[in-house]
């Protein structure tokens, strides 16, 4: 890996790195994140998306750089895509060409958003698989162990923004209902 790629990736984490530390507004850091992906990656696209509450489907949270008629293809419902089984068993994955590959739920759809090759890691959160962080390239391509490790990272980083997110809402409601057990409800 040359100098010029391993500087962008390290400054697209500390660019990460600051936009999650100065915001608890999860909708504008997953943006972020997903622009700062695709960017520092020289993609087409990225996506996040988050399991649903009952770990059956992966729902968009963010994305950068696609289209609403890819947005609109379908569900990702997990029990039908091998490689979200593959990535949320904690694995990181990578497919050379998604319109022949059988682990890619929509290739029909892929081929007409002009995707060729994607590259997916998981977001982790206390040892928990809650999402997928993907990646989307428009010319056939390899993802190297640095751009890997990269998008490890940026996912890692997504997981910690994901988690503040909860812990301050729960934190929020904990404290609005102790309030109101005090004080009672407040005046509408």
């Amino acid at each position: 890996m040359d100098e010029a790629s391993l500087g962008t990736y390290f400054d697209a984490l500390y660019q990460i790195t600051l936009r999650i530390s100065s915001s608890l507004d999860l909708e504008n850091v997953l943006a972020y994140v997903t622009e700062e992906a695709a960017q520092a990656v020289a993609v087409k696209a990225s996506s996040v998306r988050l399991l649903d509450e009952g770990g059956n489907r992966l729902e968009m949270r963010a994305v950068h750089g696609l289209s609403e008629e890819y947005l609109n293809k379908g569900p990702v419902y997990v029990d039908r895509s091998p490689v979200d089984q593959q990535i949320l068993s904690g694995h990181a994955s990578q497919l050379s060409n998604v319109a022949t590959d059988h682990l890619f739920q929509y290739p029909e759809a892929a081929a007409r958003e002009g995707i060729i090759s994607v590259a997916s890691v998981p977001l982790i959160a206390h040892g928990k698989s809650i999402g997928v962080l993907r990646v989307y390239s428009s010319t056939p391509r390899e993802f190297s162990d640095a751009d890997m490790m990269f998008l490890t990272a940026v996912a890692d980083l997504a997981a910690l923004a994901i988690e503040n997110a909860r812990l301050y809402t729960e934190i929020r409601t904990n404290y609005e209902d102790t309030m109101n057990t005090l004080w009672g409800e407040p005046p509408s």
